[in-house]
C-alpha cells in the first residue's frame, strides 16, 4: 500500500496483494485500517484512480463506499493523474477517479452506511 496526503485528502497510489494471497480479505483489510487512519486523521476523502472494468479494481473499491467521478468533476489533481497514466500507457478509457468521503465520526468502511 502506497498513499500521499495531498490538503484534506488521502490518495490512494498503489494497492497490491501478492497473487498467491488473493481473495483472503488482505486488501480489503488494508484499505479498512487505512480508512480508519485517515477518518482518525481528519482526512476529508480517500480518493484513487484504477480500471474501471476490473472486479477486482472498480467494483471492489466500490463495496467499500467509494464512488466513481464523472471527469467534469474530479478536480485538476486526479485529472493529472488519469493524464499521467494514459501517457505512462494505460488505456484512457478502462481508467476512472474515485472518492470517498469521510465524515468525522465514521465507525465503519464507507459512508456511514
Amino acid at each position: 500500500m502506497c498513499a500521499e496526503r495531498h490538503g484534506a485528502e488521502l490518495h490512494i497510489c498503489e494497492l497490491a496483494v501478492r497473487l498467491d494471497c488473493q481473495r483472503l480479505g488482505i486488501g480489503r483489510h488494508l484499505m479498512t485500517v487505512t480508512i480508519r487512519a485517515a477518518t482518525r486523521r481528519r482526512v476529508e476523502a480517500v480518493t484513487l484512480t484504477t480500471f474501471s472494468d476490473v472486479a477486482w479494481n472498480a467494483p471492489f473499491y466500490e463495496r467499500l463506499g467509494f464512488r466513481r467521478l464523472p471527469r467534469r468533476n474530479m478536480g485538476g489533481r486526479l485529472s493529472a493523474i488519469l493524464r499521467s497514466e494514459a501517457e505512462a500507457g494505460l488505456p484512457a478509457r478502462r481508467r476512472c477517479a474515485m472518492r470517498l468521503i469521510l465524515a468525522p465520526n465514521d465507525k465503519e468502511v464507507g459512508n456511514g452506511a
